[in-house]
C-alpha cells in the first residue's frame, strides 16, 4: 500500500505513514450501490408519519393563551436542549496546537530559566551569544543611565549649596617621628618647629546659590580649628559683604558696578549651561543601542569558517559559551561602529549642543577654539580614513590575503536564568577569570598578567582568591603573587551593590600584609617600626550619594593610621544667605582716603593669633603673627 499523501510504502496494519506522518486511509475496492426505490418508500412512509402525529397534537390542544404557554414544549418544534454539535477532528487539533504553545508563550515570557532553556536549544550557538550579551550589557547600561539622569537632575546650579571639605591628618606615631627628625634640622631651617605642631589640616570650600544671591566660604584650618575663614556674598545690584572675622572687626561692604559682578558670576551660569544641555537619558539609550547592535550583529551573524562559538552545559544551571576574536571579527565590528558613528545624526546634535555650551567659557578664558563646524567635520574625517582603511582590510580578510589570527579567546559563564555569572579572558599575556557558579552567590577570581620582565621586576602577577556576593553586598579575600612570591592581600570587607546600578552606597577595601620589595625594605621596616606592627597596608572606605559623601584613603594597620586623606561632601537646596553678617558693616570706598583709615582701623591683630594657640601651635609663634599684624597696622597708619 501506498501513502496518498507522500507515495511511499506503507507497512501492511501501520496506521501513520512512516515517512510523513500522515494518517491511513483504508482502501475500499467496491462502490456500493444505491437501491432508489427502498430509499423513496422509506422516505414516504417517513413523512406520512410526521404528518398525522403534527395534526393529532394540533387538534388535542386547548386554546387557552396560557394553557399554550404552559404546554408549549410538549409540541414546540425546537428541543428543549439544543443538539450538540460535534467538533471537527482538524478544529480540535488546531485548538490543542494554539493551547500548547500560549501555555510556552506564558512561561517563555513569565519564566527566566524556561526562556533561556528555549533560547539555548532552538538558537544557534552565535544567536544566543549575541542574546545573551545584548541582554546583560544592555542591562548593566540601563542602571548606569539611570544613576546618570537622577545625579544629573538632582542639582540646580540657581538653587544648590554645595560644601567640600579636605582633611589631611598625620597619626601620632608618624607626627612624632617627623616631630623627633625635624629637630635634627631646625638649627639649618628654624621655620620647620612652625609646621610640627600640626598633626591634622583641613580646607573647607562651600559655593551658595539661591535666586539672585550668591555665597562663598572658605575655612583653613589646623587640629579641628578653624584658624581662618572668610564669607562672602554677592547679589545681583552689585552689593558685596566680605568677613573675615580673625582678620578684620567689622564685616567689609563693597558697591560693585553690576556688570562687572556679573561678569564674574557669569561662569557659574554658564556652567549650569553645560550641565543641562549634557545628554539625557533616552538620548545616551538610543546612542548605545545602536552601537552595541554594531557590535552583537557582528557576534550573531558569525560565519566564517574559522570562528568557534561553542555552547557547553558544565552543570545543570550553568552554561559556558566560548568564542575566539579574530582580527576579522575586531575589523567587521570596527566598521560598522565607525559607520554607525559618520551616520549618527542624533550624536553630532549632542556634540553641537554641548560644544556651544562650553565655547562661551572658553572665549571669556581669552582662548579661541576651533569653529563648530570645522571641528566636527575633522572628526568625520578622520573617522572616514579610519572606516576606509578597515573596509580594504576586511575585504583582504574575505578573500584569505590577509591571515586571521586570533588576539583573544572569551568565555562567558551564564546561569539558568541567562545571567552572566562569570568571565574568563585569554590573549596570551593576559589571563582573567572571574567565575560565580554556585546559587549561594559564591565566586572565584583569577588574573594572570605577563610581559612585565623587559620593564618591572616581576615576569608575571597573579591576582587569585574567592568572594561572596549577597542580595545587597560583595566581600573578597584575594593574593596578589608576583614570580611565586606574596605581594600583598587585598580584602573587600564590604561593596554596595547599589554602587554599580545606582551609583550610590559603602565601600571598605584593604590592600594588607604588603611587600613592597628589596628595593623597599628599608622603607617598609621603617613604616613598621614606626606603627609598632609587621602589618602595613592602605584602606580605602566611605560613602557616596546624590547628596552627600564621606571617602577616607588611609596609611596604616586597621587600627592605627600613619597618615591619611578625607574629603567629605555635601550637597542641598540653596539657602536665604546667612552666613555674612551684614550688620556694622564698613563702607568702603577705594578711592577715599578716609575708607583706607577705617580698614586698617578694624584690623585685628590678636583675633588670629589666639586661633593658632587654640590650635595647638606654639606660643612663639602665635605672638610672632601677632607682633607681624600690629607691625603692618602701623606702617599703614603710618602712609
Amino acid at each position: 500500500m501506498k501513502c496518498r499523501k507522500c507515495g511511499a510504502e506503507i507497512s501492511e496494519g501501520a496506521k501513520f505513514c512512516e515517512n510523513c506522518g500522515a494518517p491511513v486511509e483504508a482502501e475500499v475496492n467496491e462502490t456500493p450501490v444505491v437501491n432508489e426505490e427502498a430509499v423513496t418508500a422509506a422516505a414516504e412512509e417517513t413523512a406520512e408519519t410526521v404528518t398525522a402525529a403534527t395534526e393529532e397534537a394540533v387538534n388535542a390542544a386547548p386554546v387557552a393563551e396560557a394553557s399554550f404557554a404552559a404546554d408549549k414544549e410538549a409540541f414546540s418544534p425546537i428541543p428543549s436542549e439544543p443538539v450538540k454539535k460535534k467538533m471537527p477532528v482538524w478544529a480540535k487539533i488546531a485548538a490543542g496546537v494554539v493551547g500548547v504553545v500560549a501555555v510556552l508563550a506564558v512561561l517563555v515570557c513569565c519564566s527566566k530559566v524556561v526562556g533561556n532553556t528555549f533560547r539555548k536549544l532552538f538558537l544557534s550557538p552565535e544567536k544566543y551569544l549575541a542574546y545573551v550579551l545584548k541582554d546583560n550589557f544592555g542591562e548593566s547600561i540601563d542602571d548606569g543611565l539611570t544613576a546618570y539622569e537622577e545625579y544629573k537632575n538632582a542639582y540646580d546650579f540657581n538653587n544648590v549649596d554645595t560644601n567640600i571639605k579636605v582633611e589631611v591628618a598625620l597619626g601620632d606615631e608618624l607626627s612624632d617621628y617627623l616631630k623627633k627628625e625635624a629637630e635634627d634640622y631646625y638649627y639649618y631651617s628654624p621655620e620647620l618647629e612652625y609646621l610640627t605642631w600640626i598633626k591634622k589640616a583641613h580646607l573647607e570650600y562651600g559655593l551658595n546659590s539661591f535666586k539672585d544671591e550668591n555665597e562663598i566660604r572658605a575655612k583653613i584650618g589646623a587640629n579641628d580649628v578653624d584658624v581662618i575663614s572668610l564669607a562672602l556674598s554677592a547679589s545681583k545690584d552689585g552689593e558685596v559683604y566680605m568677613n573675615v572675622p580673625e582678620l578684620f572687626t567689622n564685616t567689609i561692604h563693597i558697591k560693585v558696578d553690576p556688570e562687572t559682578l556679573k561678569e564674574i558670576l557669569n561662569l557659574k551660569d554658564k556652567l549650569g549651561k553645560i550641565y543641562k544641555e549634557l545628554p539625557s537619558k533616552p538620548e545616551l539609550q538610543s546612542i548605545s543601542k545602536k552601537y552595541l547592535k554594531a557590535v552583537f550583529d557582528n557576534v550573531k551573524d558569525v560565519e566564517r569558517a574559522n570562528d568557534v562559538i561553542t555552547v557547553e552545559d558544565i552543570s545543570a544551571k550553568a552554561t559556558v559559551l566560548t568564542m575566539d576574536l579574530d582580527d576579522e571579527l575586531l575589523t567587521a565590528i570596527k566598521v560598522d561602529v565607525l559607520t554607525e558613528f559618520l551616520n549618527d545624526k542624533e550624536f553630532e546634535k549632542i556634540w553641537k549642543r554641548v560644544y556651544d555650551a562650553c565655547e562661551e567659557i572658553v572665549a571669556d578664558s581669552g582662548n579661541a577654539i576651533p569653529d563648530k563646524a570645522d571641528s566636527y567635520e575633522e572628526i568625520k574625517k578622520n573617522a572616514q580614513e579610519a572606516l576606509d582603511e578597515a573596509k580594504e582590510k576586511l575585504a583582504l580578510y574575505k578573500d584569505g590575503q590577509l591571515e586571521n589570527s586570533v588576539r583573544a579567546t572569551i568565555k562567558f559563564y551564564v546561569d539558568n536564568k541567562g545571567s552572566l555569572s562569570g568571565c574568563a579572558i585569554s590573549d596570551g599575556d593576559y589571563d582573567l577569570s572571574f567565575i560565580q557558579p554556585s546559587k549561594d552567590g559564591r565566586f572565584g577570581v583569577e588574573a594572570v598578567m605577563k610581559g612585565f620582565g623587559d620593564t618591572e621586576d616581576f615576569d608575571t602577577i597573579t591576582i587569585t582568591g574567592t568572594g561572596k556576593e549577597s542580595a545587597s553586598v560583595i566581600t573578597a579575600n584575594l593574593t596578589a603573587i608576583a614570580d611565586k612570591e606574596k605581594l600583598f592581600d587585598i580584602v573587600i570587607n564590604n561593596i554596595d551593590k547599589d554602587l554599580n546600578k545606582k551609583g550610590e552606597g559603602s565601600f571598605d577595601i584593604a590592600i594588607t600584609n604588603i611587600e613592597f620589595g628589596e628595593d623597599s625594605e628599608s622603607d617598609l621596616e621603617v613604616l613598621k617600626d614606626i606603627i609598632g606592627d609587621t602589618n602595613v597596608g592602605f584602606y580605602y572606605k566611605g560613602y557616596i550619594s546624590k547628596k552627600d559623601s564621606d571617602v577616607t584613603f588611609a596609611l596604616g594597620n586597621g587600627n592605627k593610621d600613619l597618615f591619611s586623606f578625607k574629603v567629605t561632601t555635601e550637597v542641598k537646596d540653596g539657602s536665604s544667605i546667612k552666613s555674612v553678617n551684614t550688620e556694622n558693616a564698613l563702607d568702603l570706598d577705594f578711592e577715599s582716603d578716609e575708607s583706607a583709615k577705617e580698614l586698617i582701623n578694624a584690623l585685628d591683630e590678636s583675633t588670629l593669633a589666639n586661633k593658632l594657640r587654640e590650635a595647638g601651635a606654639s606660643e612663639d609663634l602665635a605672638s610672632s603673627v601677632e607682633e607681624e599684624l600690629s607691625y603692618l597696622k602701623s606702617l599703614l597708619a603710618y602712609y
